[in-house]
């Protein structure tokens, strides 16, 4: 054995043999089993290529009143014979999940459309910088409800708050939720 392995070192030599020598003993008392051979390494995961999950021309997003509304019709559909229903009568309008309210401010960002999102993800992202600058919590800025009422309103009407007086920009953002005026100033 020595022969074969004249590249180890004598402490690798030794190593080897207090291995065999217990080996020998277990055999001896019946408890030797044979060691399993180790199963060849797996490819790292950034060798593997991931592919990637094609866009569905479906939103990507939906808010729980819709899915609420939803549930509702279902429900409703259910129970044709029966003259009783779930849903009031202001939100009968709102069961199909593709239409949205326009005219209804939204107060979370679940209740804003596909576009609307977008925007709403680009005025957090000025919100976090400017909090950054004023070295203040984003909500002290403005929040999401307030962000979530200013878009619905300037999709509403292109003229909210643009191109006026200042005045009249003034009362146009203090008609908005969480807008006092020291943050219309």
């Amino acid at each position: 054995m020595a022969n074969e392995c004249s590249d180890l070192s004598p402490y690798e030599l030794a190593r080897l043999e207090r291995i065999k020598r217990n080996e020998n003993r277990l055999k001896e008392l019946g408890l030797f089993k044979q060691p399993k051979q180790t199963p060849k390494p797996k490819p790292k995961t950034s060798a593997i290529l991931r592919k990637r999950k094609q866009p569905s021309s479906a939103p990507t997003r939906s808010s729980r009143r819709l899915r609420e509304l939803k549930e509702g019709k279902e429900k409703i559909e259910d129970d044709d014979n029966d003259s009783t229903n779930n849903v009031d009568a202001e939100d009968t309008s709102l069961i199909d999940e593709d239409t949205i309210d326009y005219e209804r401010m939204p107060d979370a960002p679940e209740l804003l459309d596909d576009e609307e999102f977008q925007v709403y993800i680009s005025l957090r992202a000025w919100r976090l910088g400017r909090k950054n600058e004023l070295e203040i919590e984003p909500y002290k800025i403005c929040q999401n409800r307030t962000l979530c009422e200013l878009i619905r309103r300037r999709r509403n009407d292109e003229n909210f708050a643009k191109g006026k007086e200042a005045n009249e920009i003034e009362t146009d953002l203090l008609s908005v939720w969480g807008i006092g005026p020291s943050k219309a100033t």
